[in-house]
């Protein structure tokens, strides 16, 4: 077997057994099963689904959703996985690579017939692979639940449900992508698992608040509300928030699922899948360079390394 994949597979076995990926799916679990016991009552009575509009100002996306019974349980689990999706990923990742350096394991991996890029490599194929697993298993508990409760589904939610989960797992890949930077950049696990874990809380959390104050002050003082000059003032202000979450994985991930899942109040029905991969594109482009920028510079700095 390539030894890249017996690294994956070690690293798989280690992650999956590891208490921060215990406590993180205990928590994950908790919370949705607290969200789904609140509003099962609301989607098993739940009438002809219509377009609604979605406010997300916490990630700066805003638009109109085609809310299905499947479409609000994915934009439930979708605010949760924002925020533990991307801790996790980041947590996974943040000490892959300094603390085989600390405990002398790297040096001794690489005492055999292997190479340095099959190590980082393997390591991020590895935890992307439970990655990967986590997320397929949270959409068919999400399938599951709906059935237990016997919620309708349609297969055209399923769809866009399915992709939506290709979305998540890209997020997700691309905290573990700055977590493993971080590995590479410090030197004691502790700290990079601090910096990794402290970063991706600041960008799903906070950062919304503060690009929303920042964006104020930008734009200056409020005029008096019902004029032309504070419509004005709204659109220079959301368009000063566009432009700060750019930098922000959160409102990428975000804004592609409310494009999967977003609707036409004129037929009340989903907008084509086409519409959604296109007004979604820059947010795709962006998240694939998130994910690809931080794990290059994590691949470069790992090959020139001093691990003695």
């Amino acid at each position: 077997m390539n030894p890249a994949m017996n690294i994956a597979l070690k690293e798989l076995y280690t992650s999956v057994k590891s208490k921060r990926f215990i406590v993180m799916m205990a928590f994950y679990f908790l919370i949705f099963g607290i969200a789904v016991y609140s509003t099962k009552d609301y989607l098993i009575q739940m009438g002809v689904p219509a377009v609604e509009n979605n406010e997300l100002f916490m990630w700066g996306v805003s638009g109109y959703t085609y809310m299905t019974p499947f479409a609000m349980l994915f934009m439930i689990n979708m605010t949760i996985i924002t925020i533990i999706g991307a801790v996790l990923g980041a947590a996974l990742g943040a000490d892959a690579i300094n603390r085989e350096v600390e405990t002398g394991t790297a040096k001794v991996l690489l005492g055999h017939p292997i190479y340095r890029d099959e190590v980082i490599n393997g390591k991020f194929l590895g935890m992307g692979i439970l990655i990967v697993i986590v997320n397929l298993l949270v959409y068919a508990m999400i399938i599951a639940v709906m059935l237990i409760f016997g919620i309708p589904l349609d297969g055209d939610s399923l769809i866009r449900g399915f992709l939506g989960v290709a979305v998540t797992i890209l997020y997700t890949l691309t905290f573990l992508s700055i977590g493993v930077f971080f590995s590479t950049l410090f030197k004691k696990p502790e700290t990079s698992m601090l910096a990794a874990v402290g970063l991706t809380i600041f960008m799903t959390v906070f950062y919304g608040i503060v690009a929303s104050i920042i964006a104020s002050k930008l734009v200056g003082p409020a005029p008096s509300w019902g004029t032309s000059s504070y419509e004005a003032w709204q659109e220079a202000r959301k368009l000063w928030m566009a432009r700060l979450h750019l930098i922000n994985p959160a409102h990428h991930y975000v804004q592609m699922v409310s494009y999967i899942f977003g609707g036409d109040r004129f037929v009340n029905y989903y907008i084509p899948l086409g519409d959604s991969f296109t007004y979604g594109f820059n947010n795709l482009a962006i998240l694939l360079v998130m994910l690809f920028l931080p794990f290059a510079f994590a691949y470069v700095r790992f090959m020139t390394r001093d691990i003695s």
